[in-house]
């Protein structure tokens, strides 16, 4: 059966595998030289691609984090590859393959891979946010992917917030910046150390103020949480809500659920959903 290949490149970590309407393949993971030059992170993603390219798949598909003008695959801005920019990234690979290609934001592959095959149904808006080295956001309106005009649609990361932008309080950046990693506060914390915990807490007021503007946009069924960040969501639940109820309508914040990813490679399954929605014949020729 015919399939996929499917990239998610991170700003720290790139993960692929091949996927068809029979499932995941095996999922290989590599680390990205994000600091690279353009041509050096280029080569990489090529690299990966020759490496795991098989004569079953049909296409390729890479979610990036990126703002990205999804008709022609064009990488507009990249915070976390600084150098990974206005590149036509598309009609790149495809000079290269001779595939179908097809290039999205990172966390819009997240949130339409949870939207298609995490449990939440019933279910018509969908925000998905990905807290990693920085924070992305996708959102699903009356059940499609909504992207804007220009492929910015859901760049909550990049609202102005204190003295910088949201997700320098909202992601791994919020740890770095004080010279912490992130993991290892979350373990103390869990332990009881109460500098540590504070510190969660004072994520989860950042993150609840931030939702609350999202709700008061949006007013979505569900918001679901994704990335490396997310796995110490219990440090930072209560204050989450705690901030929510601080910042937003009552209403909205009784109906509103909040839920970590339950999906593993969610972004890999967006991708691949994605894919199908938008290269003409794919659910044909997906299903032989």
């Amino acid at each position: 059966m015919s399939g996929v290949l499917c990239i998610d490149l991170g700003g720290t970590k790139a993960h692929v595998a091949e996927v068809s309407n029979n499932g995941l393949g095996k999922v290989h993971r590599y680390d990205v030289p994000a600091q690279g030059s353009k041509q050096a992170v280029l080569a990489f993603i090529e690299r990966i691609i020759v490496v795991h390219l098989s004569v079953q798949c049909m296409g390729i598909s890479l979610g990036v984090p990126s703002s990205v003008r999804v008709a022609d695959g064009y990488i507009i801005e990249t915070v976390n590859i600084p150098n990974l920019h206005s590149v036509s990234l598309k009609e790149w690979l495809y000079s290269k393959f001779g595939l179908p290609v097809v290039v999205h934001n990172d966390a819009n592959c997240f949130t339409f891979g949870e939207y298609q095959y995490g449990s939440h149904l019933p279910c018509n808006n969908l925000i998905g946010i990905t807290l990693g080295t920085g924070l992305g956001s996708g959102v699903v309106l009356n059940g499609e992917l909504y992207i804007g005009s220009n492929g910015f649609a859901g760049e909550f990361g990049s609202f102005t917030y204190l003295e910088g932008i949201v997700e320098e309080y909202t992601s791994g950046q919020f740890f770095k910046q004080l010279g912490l990693d992130g993991a290892q506060e979350a373990e103390k914390a869990k332990l009881g150390d109460t500098k540590s915990k504070a510190l969660f807490n004072q994520f989860g007021q950042h993150l609840g103020h931030a939702i609350s503007l999202i709700l008061l946009a949006f007013d979505p069924d569900k918001i679901v949480l994704g990335g490396s960040v997310t796995q110490s969501y219990s440090l930072f639940k209560s204050s989450l809500f705690s901030s929510l109820s601080e910042h937003s309508n009552e209403m909205l914040v009784s109906h509103l659920c909040v839920q970590p990813s339950r999906l593993q490679y969610a972004p890999l399954l967006g991708s691949f959903a994605l894919f199908i929605n938008e290269i003409p014949h794919a659910k044909e020729v997906l299903n032989g």
